[in-house]
C-alpha cells in the first residue's frame, strides 16, 4: 500500500505536504498518447513535486517543477502519418500484432539504447533519490526494467482503457460476461454469443501478445544485463486509467486502478492564432468541426468518399465547415466555399468557442472525452482500435450518431448532418 498512498497524497495533498520527485519516461512518439502523460506530470508538478520527464515532446517554454532531462530523437513519428491505406491494413484481427510491433517492440528496439536512459540507470539520481518512476503501459513494457534496476515503484498510465493483457498486472477480475475488453468492437455483450466471443477474443489477445512481446526481453537484457526478469514479470503498483464512469459505465475494479478520464483538458492560456478566431468569430450561423485525429491524412482518402463529404457539407451552409488537413494542397478540387482547412488546431478551444455545433470525429478517446466535456453532439466515424467501442458508447448515451466512413453514401451523410444539428435529443 506505500505506493498507493504516495500516489493519492501526491495527487491531493496541499502546499504543506511533502514533496516527492517522479521519472517519467514517455517513449511513444504521439502526441495524442503524451497529452494525457503530461497533464499527469504537470498536475503533480503543480502540487510542488518535482518531475523529471524523458519524451518527444519538451516544454516549448519553461515550467516550474517540470524538467525536460532528454528529448528523445524520433526515428518514427505517428501523427500526420497514417494514410487511408494503412487503415485498411489494421483490420481487428491483426491490431495486437500492430500495437505491439509499432508502439512496443518498436519503441524498445529504437530507445532503450539512448544514452542518457543508460547513463540514469548507471549512475542513478541521489540528491534526492526517485520516489517512483511513471510510464505509459500501452505495449512498450520493456521500460519497466528501468524502475525495476533503480528499485523505485511503477506506475502506470493507460492512456485507453484497459488493454486485455493489463488486467493480470493488478490482479483485476475479469468479468466477460458483462464487460468487453478494449479492442472488441462492442460496448458491452449482451447475447450469449456475445460474450463467448467476447471470452475467446480476450484469451487470444492475451496469449498473443505474451508471444509478440517476446523481443522486448531479449532488449533488456542487451542493454540491461542477462539476468533481468521477463517484462511479463512487471511489478506495477498502480495504474491510472483514462476512463471515466460516465462513458464506459461501472466495471469492478481492485484499489490499483484509478480513473483519470479528462484528466487531460486542461486550462490553457496560449492565444489562439488570430486567423482561426477570426473565423470562428465570423460563423454567425455556427460551425461543424472535422478532424480525424492526429494521426490521420485526412487528404488520403478515396476520391469517392471525399465527393461525398465535399456534397453533404456544402448543402449545410450558411453553416460553416472546419477541418484539419495536414497537407490541404493535396486534397481534390472543388473544396465547398463554407469549408475551411487549418493544418493544426488547439482542440479544446474549438470545441469550446460558443459558435460550434456539432463534431465530425475518428472516435478517439481523447476527442471523445473533450467533446462530452464541451457538451458538442458528434458523428462517429471510426476507424481502427478502441475508436469502434467508443463511438457504440456515445451512440447509447444519445450524443453520437455513428456512420461508416468505408460504405458512406451523400444519403448516409446527409441524414447524420441533419440530425446532429437540428435533433434536440443529440444537445
Amino acid at each position: 500500500m506505500r505506493v498507493q498512498s504516495l500516489i493519492v497524497v501526491s495527487l491531493l495533498c496541499l502546499s504543506d505536504c511533502s514533496a516527492y520527485r517522479f521519472l517519467g519516461i514517455f517513449p511513444i512518439p504521439s502526441k495524442s498518447h503524451f497529452i494525457v502523460l503530461e497533464s499527469l506530470a504537470k498536475g503533480l508538478a503543480d502540487k510542488g513535486h518535482q518531475v523529471d520527464v524523458i519524451s518527444h515532446f519538451p516544454q516549448k517554454k519553461p515550467y516550474p517543477n517540470y524538467t525536460d532531462i532528454a528529448k528523445l530523437a524520433t526515428t518514427v513519428t505517428y501523427d500526420n502519418n497514417m494514410t487511408y491505406e494503412f487503415i485498411l491494413q489494421i483490420p481487428n484481427r491483426n491490431l495486437v500484432s500492430a500495437l505491439v510491433n509499432f508502439l512496443g517492440n518498436d519503441v524498445c528496439d529504437a530507445y532503450l539504447g539512448n544514452p542518457i536512459i543508460q547513463k540514469l540507470v548507471r549512475e542513478p539520481q541521489k540528491d534526492p533519490p526517485y520516489d517512483a518512476m511513471i510510464m505509459e503501459i500501452c505495449t512498450a513494457h520493456c521500460f519497466a526494467a528501468i524502475a525495476d534496476l533503480l528499485h523505485i515503484p511503477l506506475i502506470g498510465v493507460s492512456t485507453s482503457s484497459m488493454y486485455p493483457w493489463h488486467n493480470e498486472l493488478i490482479a483485476q477480475p475479469e468479468n466477460l460476461a458483462f464487460v468487453s475488453n478494449d479492442i472488441a468492437r462492442q460496448e458491452f455483450p449482451k447475447t450469449v454469443w456475445q460474450r463467448t466471443y467476447n471470452t475467446l477474443h480476450t484469451l487470444y489477445c492475451k496469449l498473443y501478445f505474451k508471444y509478440l512481446t517476446r523481443p522486448q526481453d531479449e532488449l533488456v537484457r542487451k542493454h540491461f544485463g542477462p539476468n533481468r526478469p521477463s517484462i511479463q514479470k512487471m511489478n506495477l503498483a498502480l495504474i491510472f486509467i483514462n476512463t471515466h464512469i460516465a462513458l464506459h459505465g461501472i466495471q469492478p475494479m481492485t484499489p490499483a486502478i484509478v480513473q483519470v478520464g479528462g484528466m487531460h483538458i486542461r486550462e490553457d492560456d496560449s492565444p489562439l492564432p488570430q486567423e482561426l478566431k477570426n473565423w470562428m468569430d465570423d460563423s454567425k450561423d455556427g460551425f461543424v468541426y472535422f478532424t480525424f485525429g492526429s494521426m490521420v491524412l485526412i487528404e488520403t482518402f478515396p476520391r469517392t468518399i471525399l465527393d461525398v463529404f465535399y456534397v453533404s457539407l456544402g448543402k449545410i451552409a450558411p453553416v460553416r465547415v472546419l477541418i484539419k488537413v495536414p497537407n490541404p494542397e493535396k486534397l481534390p478540387a472543388g473544396l465547398p466555399e463554407n469549408i475551411r482547412t487549418f493544418r493544426w488546431m488547439p482542440q479544446v478551444k474549438v470545441l469550446k468557442h460558443p459558435n460550434i455545433r456539432a463534431f465530425v470525429t475518428h472516435g478517439g478517446l481523447m476527442s471523445t472525452m473533450e467533446a462530452i466535456f464541451c457538451g458538442v453532439p458528434m458523428i462517429g466515424m471510426p476507424l481502427y482500435a478502441d475508436q469502434f467501442k467508443n463511438v457504440e458508447a456515445c451512440v447509447t448515451r444519445n450524443v453520437a450518431v455513428k456512420l461508416d466512413v468505408h460504405k458512406i453514401t451523400e444519403k448516409d451523410m446527409d441524414a447524420a448532418l441533419n440530425a446532429i444539428l437540428h435533433d434536440p435529443r443529440y444537445m
